[in-house]
């Protein structure tokens, strides 16, 4: 009997790879600390933040609005909750409607099936961020 050659399974894509990869394309857009508040200095490595956490809603995981580069000084003094009114201040002043947006479908639900984490993929690697940001408004829209 001859062997047959075993299929190959597609090769699933991870959350924390597609969020990699926004990040990225995140750090790349902002170039800089754009969380500065006049008391402490830019300090370290950027890194990508949220300002809607993804544990409390993973529906806004990778919303652009959602995510801005912060470097790492700044970030524990906000994520300890130092400044509570920060992030909603800065999201009323520069993203206005995609903080109406979110406030509008905040217990809307998006299924990250393999075909959605592909096209975020996509949209992320070719720095579409825009692009990405109608795709997941489409989404939610959907639910």
């Amino acid at each position: 009997m001859i062997a047959q050659p075993k299929k190959k399974k597609a090769k699933k894509l991870s959350v924390t790879k597609v969020q990699d990869a926004v990040n990225k394309a995140i750090r790349e857009r902002d170039e800089s600390c754009i969380v500065r508040d006049g008391r402490h200095s830019c300090a370290g490595i950027l890194t990508a933040s949220h300002y809607h956490a993804v544990g409390g809603s993973s529906t806004w995981r990778f919303y652009p609005p959602n995510i801005h580069a912060q470097c790492f000084g700044h970030h524990g003094v906000h994520e300890r909750g130092q400044e509570p009114f920060f992030y909603r201040r800065w999201m009323q002043e520069n993203e206005p409607d995609a903080l109406e947006f979110m406030e509008l479908h905040w217990g809307a639900s998006i299924k990250y099936t393999q075909i959605v984490l592909k096209e975020i993929l996509d949209f992320a690697s070719a720095g579409n961020l825009e692009g990405l940001r109608e795709y997941i408004e489409t989404l939610i829209l959907q639910a």
